[in-house]
């Protein structure tokens, strides 16, 4: 029978999709896959087959293009994540030490590329391609900060493939399906904090006069690292109705991904009781969302677009090290709550050669105070954007988009158990509390081209 341990000290997740941020959306998403549809905040993107990129929120919508259509983007991602905060050491009810852990801008910038090529077979099928993201997150604590047994630096690259169909039922309605094939790598780690090692240090005098050795810690050394990487797969379909022609209305589905990361697991610190250098996996489940999606036409100028996404973050309850020996090893109970994401949007087309667009989201976060971590500090953000498309040649546009999104200031309030029973009948354990917040600049860039 499997034995069951909890960490006693933080390990930090973070998932990177060619280094994404957790400042972007709620949990893990990415929505950096579509600069026309980065310009009004993702409103209605299912809805609007504008260019190839539809695809990756839409496989039913690939079949109105007439000719293959190739698109390209690259987003540019400047996150700001700031942690504020103090963590304290307490011998039982007797608080021991105090010190102040801050730190700042623990995201890296990043640019993230997408790929999508679609072309009609005949007059009802139409096949496609992409190569994008839909989840990451980084975050990079660095060795300074107070509190690194809560959260260090770790990251997973990921990147999907997603090939598609599109079948038109009749002139006003398609369905599509599409296949996601998904790699990831991962990195996975937690470090000594220098008021963690001072503060052990600290109390061996008096462990030592009762005959009690604590381990010695040394700052920066790792608490718990796992590398690991697999193949995961799944599904997404959609349909695409159009009752007028002033009127789209589209549903999409993008199933659950289940990954079992596979590789290596490692500590280099004796406070654990059970062997942590030997293989491991972690799995990894990417949570299904589901969006609905409208495009409505005023006149020949002006639309309005608006859509509402669930993701069913609900099926992350924890994170958990499965070692070669049987031993299954708690990492963090995570207890994602599921969300929504609601946007609204409007195009103008200018004139023939320049499309204008704006927008507004409101993302809700999957945590609550409870549950918010220092390694995954996920909280509500509001969306603002605007972009435009310079129509080059009939068959050659460039899409531009910026993105401001403002996370809310959201507290943090941490316990961990560090040593059980450090002296007879008394656990040491500290707490981290503090607050979070989050902003991050977007531009990007998109080639579109029909052949």
């Amino acid at each position: 029978m499997k034995q069951q341990f909890s960490l006693r000290a933080s390990v930090c997740l973070a998932l990177a999709t060619l280094a994404s941020s957790s400042a972007l959306a709620a949990g893990f998403q990415v929505n950096e896959h579509s600069a026309n549809g980065l310009g009004r905040a993702m409103a209605g993107q299912a809805a609007k087959p504008e260019n190839a990129s539809i695809l990756a929120t839409n496989p039913a919508a690939i079949g109105v293009f007439k000719e293959a259509e190739f698109s390209a983007s690259a987003s540019f991602i400047d996150p700001n994540v700031d942690i504020d905060g103090a963590v304290t050491y307490n011998l039982g009810d007797t608080v021991v030490s105090a010190s102040p852990a801050a730190e700042d801008n623990i995201a890296d910038t990043a640019i993230v590329p997408s790929f999508f090529y679609v072309s009609p077979i005949n007059d009802q099928l139409t096949a496609g391609v992409g190569v994008f993201t839909t989840y990451g997150l980084r975050s990079d604590y660095s060795d300074d900060f107070g509190a690194l047994h809560f959260a260090d630096t770790a990251e997973v690259k990921t990147v999907t493939l997603n090939p598609a169909v599109s079948y038109k039922v009749n002139k006003q309605l398609m369905v599509g399906f599409g296949l996601n094939i998904t790699y990831a790598e991962a990195e996975i780690g937690s470090g000594v904090s220098n008021t963690l090692a001072g503060t052990v240090a600290g109390l061996a005098p008096t462990a030592e006069a009762l005959g009690i050795t604590l381990p010695t810690l040394t700052p920066g050394a790792s608490l718990f690292s796992m590398e690991g990487d697999d193949w995961g797969y799944g599904w997404n379909a959609g349909v695409f109705w159009q009752p007028t022609d002033m009127t789209n209305i589209a549903l999409s589905y993008r199933a659950e991904t289940k990954l079992e990361l596979e590789g290596a697991v490692s500590s280099q610190t004796p406070i654990f009781p059970i062997n942590l250098n030997q293989p491991g996996s972690l799995d990894l489940n990417l949570a299904a969302t589901t969006e609905l999606a409208i495009d409505q036409k005023i006149d020949s100028q002006w639309s309005v677009q608006a859509s509402v996404v669930f993701t069913d973050w609900s099926t992350f309850e924890k994170l958990e090290a499965n070692l070669e020996d049987g031993v299954d090893f708690l990492i963090k109970e995570e207890n994602f709550d599921d969300s929504w994401r609601a946007a609204i949007g409007v195009t103008y087309v200018l004139n023939d050669e320049i499309t204008l667009r704006a927008g507004y989201a409101y993302d809700d976060g999957v945590v609550s105070v409870e549950n918010r971590s220092l390694s995954i500090p996920d909280t509500d953000r509001q969306w603002f954007s605007g972009g435009l498309t310079y129509t080059m040649s009939d068959d050659t546009s460039i899409d531009v988009a910026y993105v401001f999104i403002d996370g809310r200031e959201a507290k943090i309030d941490k316990d961990r158990t560090i040593l059980s029973n450090v002296l007879p009948g008394t656990d040491f354990t500290t707490n981290f509390s503090g607050t979070q917040s989050a902003t991050a600049h977007i531009l990007s860039v998109q080639l579109n081209t029909r052949f």
